[in-house]
């Protein structure tokens, strides 16, 4: 192709559209690298979701502020949800045609900016909306918000319920600063991603920064839990505080009533989660803690499929994510090391490892460093396998034992989070990949919930779910912490 610019780009040069900065935006969003030359400003007035004044400010080359000036001009005027949905495609269109070799950054670098301040926008909208917890019910009913992530399972779930009938808007989180090239949910490449692939499927794209709810519901808590001897599942706190949240919240903003992810779960009439038809993939034990108004207007559409039917659909759809790889088990930390990340937040202090009986066995550097169940990394020999069976923070202490030692036949659990009556209650499950069991459940008089397990389960820790099914063991009844449990 041909270095010179097409005459829509010189137009564009020569009399830029909407140039300049709103003085007191609704919504502000930079993107660029002075460094690098080009850096890309978007201010907007947002009234009733319609982009009432937009404007530009691009510092670079030719291709950056022919683009800025193009994008601008598109979506003023526009309602959020049409101007969301522009795509690098839609530009390049009003700029005459694709943009000289090496020039193509210049679209990635004006929606950005665009995007972000979108983002602003919403960040200010929102204020504490989404840490008190309060939300409406949106109006739309065939209409839905859908997580993106970037992976395939969150772009399956879109597009099927595009297919389905569905008004479609999608979202990402950025929930931290996940490093430029990485595979978390949250870098900057991911974000990217997702975006220009909504925009493949014609459907529009927010980000909602969650950073501050993330650090403060799920990574404090993560960090203190360890700290405190229990054994956290971010996953659960996420879904507990921010995922849904946020999404219910911009459903509102939009007027839309469902919201939806990428989970392997089903609603059921109740409302309440049901086991998907992929029971690999099962993940209702990290659903329990979303709230039943939340539930009730929540769309898991892949509960009905296996995950090589959902690879299948992306692959027949030509989307690009067809066979993006697993995501890690804990988003904000890439290299899987949790001990690493906690030993940067909190000072350890060294302790004691003992046996049941109190006898010191040897030293620790720290109670940060071990979990109910742990084998590995103990730091002390014997001529049988030992476990880490109590953690004690308070003493420091950290209690190890045989393996049966680790079986648990009662435990306590406290938030109670319930879909169904709490009598319909027949089995239990303590663990993420664990098989639930057949119990016995009981409320104390301290509001807590005692759960008399029918047969042994190993390495059941404070801080982690206990998720109660039915008898069948196929719907989820409600869930809660564990707090306690007693041994044989």
């Amino acid at each position: 192709m041909s270095d010179r610019y097409r005459p829509q780009v010189m137009d564009h040069l020569v009399h830029p559209r909407n140039a300049g900065e709103i003085p007191d935006p609704s919504g502000r969003g930079e993107s660029g690298d002075a460094a690098c030359g080009d850096v890309a400003c978007f201010t907007v007035e947002i009234s009733e979701n319609v982009l009432e004044e937009v404007r530009y400010k691009v510092y670079g080359c030719a291709a950056c502020i022919a683009a800025g000036s193009a994008l601008a001009e598109l979506v003023r005027g526009r309602h959020l949800l049409d101007a969301a949905s522009i795509s690098k495609a839609n530009v390049e269109d009003a700029l005459g045609g694709p943009l000289p070799i090496g020039k193509e950054h210049a679209l990635t670098l004006v929606l950005d900016a665009l995007h972000k301040a979108f983002e602003d926008h919403w960040n200010r909208t929102a204020a504490d909306t989404l840490f008190d917890g309060e939300r409406g019910q949106g109006t739309g009913t065939k209409s839905v918000v859908a997580a993106m992530s970037g992976g395939v399972d969150s772009a399956v779930t879109a597009l099927l319920l595009k297919e389905a009938g569905y008004d479609v808007a999608t979202v990402t989180f950025r929930l931290h600063d996940g490093e430029r090239g990485s595979r978390s949910c949250c870098s900057p490449d991911t974000v990217l991603f997702a975006r220009d692939t909504a925009h493949r499927m014609g459907l529009p794209h927010f980000t909602l920064n969650l950073k501050e709810l993330f650090r403060r519901r799920v990574m404090q808590d993560f960090v203190g839990s360890y700290k405190e001897g229990r054994t956290p599942n971010p996953c659960v706190a996420c879904n507990a505080h921010v995922k849904f949240h946020a999404s219910s919240f911009l459903a509102d903003e939009l007027g839309f009533h469902h919201v939806a992810t990428g989970h392997y779960a089903r609603v059921e009439e109740g409302p309440t989660l049901a086991r998907p038809v992929d029971e690999s993939k099962d993940q209702t034990y990290v659903l329990w803690p979303v709230p039943r108004d939340v539930l009730s207007r929540t769309i898991f559409p892949l509960g009905e499929y296996r995950k090589t039917e959902v690879r299948a659909i992306a692959e027949e759809r030509g989307l690009a994510v067809a066979y993006t790889p697993e995501s890690q088990d804990i988003c904000f930390i890439p290299d899987g090391n949790y001990r690493t990340f906690v030993r940067k937040k909190v000072a350890a202090e060294p302790g004691e490892v003992v046996d049941r009986e109190g006898r010191v066995l040897g030293r620790h550097a720290g109670v940060v460093d071990f979990t109910v169940g742990q084998r590995r990394g103990i730091g002390v020999s014997a001529p049988t396998p030992l476990y880490v069976t109590e953690v004690r923070p308070r003493s420091g202490q950290v209690v190890v034992g045989r393996r049966q030692d680790l079986e648990v036949r009662e435990v306590r659990v406290r938030d109670l989070n319930w879909f169904l009556d709490a009598k319909e209650a027949g089995r239990v499950q303590v663990r993420y990949n664990g098989s639930p069991v057949s119990c016995t459940l009981q409320e104390t008089e301290d509001g807590e919930w005692v759960a008399s397990l029918d047969e042994p389960v190993m390495g059941v820790a404070p801080g982690q779910s206990a998720v109660f099914y039915t008898a069948d063991g196929e719907r989820v009844v409600g869930g809660g912490v564990v707090t306690h449990r007693t041994s044989p």
